[in-house]
């Protein structure tokens, strides 16, 4: 791969594939060269005769060099398992996998072909997280709105695992402490599975984060707010905003407020794995990461369970 760009396929091409496929098109450092999905119908969704298609992803095997991974959640294993093993790199859309084993095995086998292994926490690219990260210093208390108007695209898995695992994995990389208690309260409104749902995770040194997630709300709302000793944030992970106030020595506050410019957090997702692959850059939601987020928020679902 030193003298030719790096060979790219996009498994499944469902909703949230198709917005991979079109990224890695129009990315000039890869060649999209394959493209894979069980209804054949998906497969048209460009006309070029250089892009191989096919219903079966082991098909692509001497055609690619990196994929994502884009279909159910119930498939995440066996798909990347496949391609880790034949030392192809994989971005692989969350939640990572079904089980916590599971997600174990991929990271061993990813380390031991020394492949990347990325995943899909799009919120760690928004401009407003990587502004707060810069700042932050010892969060004691973080309060997380994550309200999405009803989806049935997403329904294979509970809102915990479909919304609530952005900010878990938020959560987890701006707190370095160890969780004592984890507190569930949730119902099943439309789907067979939690659609809504309220956790309050407890870390040593009295640090707490209280998350809300819903899939049926009537309207779209993604906000997080960090309270420490003399000073608040507050995210807009819509608007892309950050705001920040700080309390001076002579008891009055400096407030400032960090607008960007409307990003594309799948385009930079996509940029950083395809650098990782390439060996420019780390991951920066790497399967490790996944696997912590996704302890945790199994842990939560296994509360719901004993209710």
């Amino acid at each position: 791969m030193v003298n030719s760009k790096i060979r790219v396929g996009v498994i499944g091409l469902g909703y949230l594939g198709k917005f991979h496929f079109e990224k890695y098109r129009s990315n000039k450092s890869v060649n999209l060269t394959s493209i894979v999905d069980i209804d054949e119908k998906n497969l048209h969704v460009v006309d070029s005769e250089k892009i191989y298609r096919t219903t079966s992803y082991k098909d692509i095997i001497g055609k690619v060099d990196a994929v994502s991974i884009v279909t159910p959640t119930i498939t995440h294993f066996s798909i990347a398992k496949f391609f880790l093993k034949n030392k192809i790199h994989v971005l692989l859309e969350k939640p990572m996998t079904e089980s916590v084993s599971e997600a174990r095995k991929l990271n061993a086998i990813a380390k031991k072909n020394k492949c990347i292994l990325q995943i899909g926490h799009l919120e760690q690219f928004n401009p407003a997280i990587r502004k707060l990260k810069s700042q932050l210093i010892s969060p004691e208390f973080i309060e997380v709105h994550r309200l999405c108007k009803f989806n049935p695209r997403a329904t294979d898995v509970d809102v915990i695992l479909d919304l609530m695992i952005h900010d878990i994995d938020i959560v987890l990389s701006l707190i370095d402490k160890d969780i004592k208690k984890i507190s569930v309260s949730g119902k099943k409104v439309i789907t067979n599975l939690i659609d809504i749902a309220n956790v309050r995770i407890e870390f040593e040194d009295n640090v707490v984060a209280n998350l809300t997630a819903s899939r049926i709300s009537t309207k779209n709302e993604r906000k997080m707010r960090i309270f420490l000793k003399n000073a608040y944030f507050s995210v807009n992970f819509i608007d892309n905003e950050l705001k920040r106030l700080i309390k001076n020595k002579n008891n009055s506050f400096k407030t400032a407020s960090f607008q960007f410019k409307k990003s594309d957090s799948l385009n930079e997702e996509i940029k950083n794995f395809i650098k990782a692959c390439y060996g420019k850059e780390k991951p920066m939601t790497s399967g490790e990461c996944g696997l912590k987020a996704l302890i945790v928020a199994k842990k939560i679902t296994r509360g719901f369970i004993r209710k």
